[in-house]
């Protein structure tokens, strides 16, 4: 009997302190307990997954009724949300904030590249701003277009197969880019371009990530989990910023470029760690392997897994209206609508010709396969979605276009601080390296993430979503408006700290609200759309930071002011709400 008791399945408390161990990225103690979990799971796994197989039954037969009765009025049923509700936060997801977050430190070393190359390439072959820019801009081409692809990848063969060659990709362009093919800019110029932007289409792929790790999370975790990843990224721009200060001085810029592709190796050991998104193998009509999955959370977690028919969250919903219908139907009544056909009626924004396209994607073809990826692209934009995918898109493109003008700003500000009426068109092909000094300074700036985390965190549960959106963009217009007065040094690098922060916190928000507001079937399709919105802002933003600063440092600082605060006003034109809403599944 005692066999068959279920445990108290939600403890907040615990819940809200793993949360925040998880998050804020004790990352030594992560990587120790995923390691114990690997080699105890090849010992204990069979015997566990009998067990919880014997603890099901004991449930069942308690209740005389079989796991799945052929009565109708006697099915019980669950979904993914309440399996991952009543599971709650633990060891397993843990374990893949570990994953997520180190892909989040390769991304964001691979970035910080961008802000400390150029001078390096300025004094080995004699760059000009044009082409510097260019280095950073074929970078963010490359994530454009692989922001597209990873997504429909991610959504028809699934996350973990997705971020695999995602970050697979990077680790090979990045070892490539490092490679000295020629003294000379002529030949090695073009080979840097091309092997950057492979970098940049693999790193295309990481935002997934967000999507992977948002469909493991209970409903009142999500905002603290997914905004505490951006402490891996603040973690890997510092040390990116470090470890160019140790090595492109002393050795060279070669040997910084392959160095900062290691995160991405590392990240490549803990992929048989964790498994596929059990939200994905159900809308793609893979029952047991999601089942499976959720089996492997309840036994990392020690918790006990659900028992019934593993179902949508729609078809949920339809099922209990269809139960009300039944209970309340007068009797003049003479047909009732099935759940299968009302699936397709109260489904408007995935248009299929017939419900179970939605679980045959493995037996269409490629070109198949193809055509429903551009289908679920287009919805986005039809009937009651086109006004949150219009003003996401501009809030995606925003949030890129200050943070990396910031970053990039950063550079030639602490250099040569044009805003202080200092001449810098006669700096413009002489060579200037970064010192210890100015290292430090980028290494400080990239630190103000993490206040910009935990403002983020707060305001996205104390005022929701729409508000943070525009309580950080005003934020930026604030901080990039302070750059107009001509200040000391120490005044400067706190502006730019302060500007980092907000526009770090608007583009966690964007990431957080993204997954959150569009259903399982296209949340990767949509969120690789909105991180291509990101960065054609990304494209855009090196030509006004390294390029137009030079011509008229007014005007580009007055760009980024004026453009931060019209955000304000698209910010709270978004018509969806997300705090504490469950994710949908095909609505």
């Amino acid at each position: 009997l005692n066999r068959c008791i279920i445990p108290e399945v939600h403890d907040m408390n615990q819940n809200t302190l793993m949360g925040v161990a998880g998050g804020w990225g004790n990352i030594g103690w992560s990587i120790l307990t995923c390691t114990y979990i690997v080699m105890k799971t090849d010992r204990d796994w069979s015997d566990e997954k009998e067990r919880l197989i014997e603890h099901e039954t004991c449930l069942s037969t308690e209740g005389n009724s079989t796991r799945r009765p052929s009565s109708k009025a006697q099915v019980t049923f669950y979904t993914v949300e309440d399996a991952i509700e009543s599971m709650g936060f633990g060891i397993f997801q843990v374990i893949v904030a570990t994953f997520c977050g180190l892909l989040w430190m390769a991304d964001a070393m691979e970035l910080m590249i961008l802000a400390v190359l150029s001078p390096a390439l300025e004094c080995e072959w004699g760059t000009s701003k044009e082409q510097e820019a260019l280095v950073t801009t074929v970078v963010f081409i490359g994530f454009l277009v692989g922001g597209l692809m990873w997504g429909s990848i991610c959504d028809v063969f699934g996350r973990k197969f997705g971020l695999f060659f995602s970050d697979f990709t990077i680790l090979v362009c990045g070892v490539l880019s490092a490679i000295p093919v020629s003294g000379s800019m002529e030949v090695g110029y073009p080979w840097l371009l091309v092997a950057r932007f492979g970098v940049g289409f693999g790193a295309g792929g990481v935002p997934q990530a967000v999507t992977y790790y948002t469909e493991f999370l209970p409903k009142k975790m999500r905002g603290v989990c997914i905004i505490s990843q951006a402490v891996f990224w603040c973690i890997g721009s510092i040390f990116g910023a470090l470890l160019a200060m140790a090595v492109i001085p002393s050795l060279s810029w070669h040997w910084y470029l392959g160095l900062a592709a290691i995160p991405a190796a590392l990240v490549l050991f803990l992929f048989p760690l964790v498994p596929e998104s059990a939200r994905y193998y159900l809308v793609k009509g893979k029952i047991e392997k999601a089942e499976k999955t959720i089996r492997r959370i309840a036994w990392y977690n020690r918790k006990v897994p659900p028992v019934g028919q593993l179902i949508t969250v729609e078809e949920k919903e339809l099922r209990l209206k269809e139960r009300e219908r039944d209970e309340l139907k007068a009797e003049e009544q003479e047909e009732q609508v099935s759940v299968h056909e009302e699936l397709k009626e109260k489904a408007p924004l995935i248009h299929v010709d017939e419900a179970e396209e939605v679980y045959a994607d493995f037996e269409m073809g490629f070109c198949a396969k193809v055509k429903k990826q551009l289908l679920l692209f287009t919805t986005l934009f039809t009937n009651g979605m086109w006004k949150t995918s219009g003003i996401l898109l501009v809030l995606w493109f925003e949030a890129a276009w200050l943070y990396y003008g910031c970053v990039l700003l950063t550079t030639t500000i602490i250099q040569y601080e044009p805003h202080c009426g200092i001449d810098t068109t006669n700096n413009t092909n002489s060579c200037t390296p970064l010192d210890t000094t100015e290292y430090l300074q980028i290494s400080g700036t990239a630190a103000a993430e993490l206040p910009g985390i935990i403002l983020t965190l707060v305001a996205v549960e104390l005022i929701g979503r729409k508000w943070t959106f525009a309580m950080l963009y005003f934020g930026c217009a604030v901080g990039y408006g302070l750059l107009f007065i001509c200040v000391p040094n120490i005044a400067l690098t706190a502006f730019l700290f302060l500007i980092r922060a907000f526009s770090t916190g608007a583009f966690q928000t964007a990431y957080l609200y993204t997954p959150e507001v569009f259903p399982t079937n296209v949340r990767a399709v949509a969120m690789s759309v909105f991180v291509a919105a990101a960065r054609v802002g990304a494209i855009v933003t090196p030509y006004v930071a390294q390029v137009l600063l030079h011509t008229s440092d007014w005007a580009t600082i007055g760009l980024y002011a004026g453009s931060a605060l019209i955000m304000v006003l698209f910010s709270l034109l978004l018509p969806i709400e997300t705090k504490g809403r469950s994710l949908m599944d095909g609505q």
